[in-house]
């Protein structure tokens, strides 16, 4: 039994009667019975499974069960089309889809066997736990790829236990405290709620839809300990609370998925107890959940985004230059950040795009597509190296543009896009504003004339994904006013 197996077991014996997930409101031992009794209904031969649930009990369920006998899950996002959950099933190889009430009927449209995980009941069996490789794959996510098709990322069983175990001690996570669950099971940061929050003996606390649209009411309503979210969660919670004081205050609060605006961070301030801790994330689903962490201080918070701090338990940083050369992180350094050590995951699954990888003095390291420089010893987030343009034969970085346009408008989010093509190739900026920015000479003292927007959308709410990221397709497709 492998060290993360461990804990997770022993949590499941010696916390029996703690809440391991609220609103159902199962303990350890309820939820242990439950995943011995799917282990049972599940075939032996099974060799991956596909996860249709998200948010629920039955999800929970599935990933320990699968976890537990060494069964590859891939998580299927039930917002999908169905064509391409039966791309996912076919490039992760499912055998067997585990639903819940809600999503039994596409999950009996994928063409593959169904389970639903609310038919089967406690069982009587110890949990069946096999002798699993550290190199066994624990879970497969698939995420967009340039190509069109969603690129598989298999992670391993020592991949996912070196995160859990680490980022625990990096970051003093609490004991039997009460975590947020806002992530989809599709995006990779549900792994960390997952857990993070059974191997600490903690309650899960999983968020519906309202939640979402109202984390300050769900963090309060739910006495959340532990915030776990997106940036954009920070500025939705913060303009949802208004000048209300805020009832229940939180001990730690974790932001991943973007780079976190420092005036985010400041705002969010309010909803931590006076001796709670932010800490701004940063990582990639192919290294692992997370990689790097920084831990706010608002009395030092002079760049526009909080920096992604250093990475913890010993993964390994470096930068690519402009001229191909593998270097140390250190001051006045600029390139694209590099990513080794044992949370990177080996390759993708259907194999491509072999030339993610570079290697350097023996080390291999996942090239990541973020752009950074190190500034006052601070490691900061330049924006994406696809988001790099070149714009009348100058470079852009358009996480720059939208770092001005916040601070000079105080807008709570930007988005700044690419629109057309060739000579008519200009600067979008979509912005969430109580009233329309009228001119834009403000920007004129901050920017130089070839990173001035050439459009804008004024927008009562930011555009997200399922994920709670920016959908810049969805931005792409509306009507711009130049």
């Amino acid at each position: 039994m492998s060290r993360l197996h461990r804990i997770v077991h022993d949590r499941l014996t010696a916390s029996a009667e703690r809440i391991a997930v609220a609103g159902v409101e199962v303990s350890y031992a309820g939820l242990r019975g439950l995943v011995s009794g799917l282990q049972a209904a599940m075939d032996p031969g099974v060799s991956a499974v596909g996860i249709l649930s998200t948010r629920r009990l039955e999800a929970y369920v599935a990933v320990l069960a699968c976890f537990f006998a060494g069964v590859k899950f891939v998580p299927m996002n039930p917002e999908l089309p169905l064509s391409r959950l039966q791309h996912v099933a076919e490039a992760g190889e499912v055998d067997l889809v585990l639903c819940d009430p809600s999503t039994a009927e596409l999950a009996g449209e994928i063409g593959v066997a169904a389970l639903n995980v609310a038919d089967v009941g406690q069982g009587e069996a110890p949990l069946r736990v096999a002798e699993i490789a550290q190199d066994a794959v624990a879970y497969q996510m698939f995420t967009s790829g340039s190509t069109g098709a969603p690129k598989g990322v298999p992670i391993t069983y020592g991949n996912l236990e070196h995160y859990v175990v680490q980022i625990i001690e990096a970051l003093e996570l609490p004991e039997g405290a009460r975590f947020s669950q806002l992530f989809d099971l599709s995006f990779d940061l549900s792994m960390h709620d997952i857990f993070v929050t059974f191997a600490r003996g903690g309650c899960l606390v999983p968020a519906s839809g309202l939640d979402l649209i109202m984390p300050h009411g769900y963090m309060a309503k739910n006495k959340i300990d532990v915030w776990f979210s997106v940036p954009m969660l920070a500025m939705v919670a913060h303009r949802g609370q208004g000048q209300k004081p805020v009832s229940h205050q939180l001990q730690l609060a974790l932001f991943c998925g973007e780079p976190l605006p420092t005036e985010y961070a400041r705002n969010f301030q309010a909803f931590l107890a006076d001796d709670g801790a932010l800490f701004n994330l940063y990582g990639p689903t192919e290294a692992t959940i997370a990689f790097t962490a920084k831990r706010f201080d608002p009395d030092q918070s002079q760049f526009a985004t909080v920096p992604l701090g250093a990475p913890f338990g010993g993964n390994l940083i470096a930068a690519e230059t402009d001229t191909g050369d593998v270097v140390k992180l250190r001051e006045g350094v600029t390139g694209e950040l590099l990513l080794g050590g044992p949370q990177v995951f080996s390759g993708y699954q259907p194999a491509n795009a072999a030339e993610c990888f570079v290697n350097s003095d023996g080390q291999s390291y996942y090239r990541s597509g973020d752009l950074v420089r190190v500034e006052e010893g601070e490691l900061l987030h330049l924006g994406r190296k696809d988001s790099q343009i070149k714009l009348r034969g100058y470079r852009i970085e358009l996480g720059d543009v939208e770092a001005v346009f916040r601070k000079v408008f105080d807008c709570p989010s930007t988005a700044a896009i690419v629109l057309g093509t060739g000579e008519d190739k200009q600067i979008g900026v979509a912005y969430v504003r109580e009233r329309p920015v009228d001119s834009l000479k403000p920007l004129s003292g901050h920017l130089p004339g070839y990173m001035m927007p050439g459009a804008l959308m004024h927008l009562e709410a930011m555009p997200t994904n399922v994920n709670g990221k920016i959908d810049r397709k969805h931005l792409e497709g509306l009507s711009w006013s130049v």
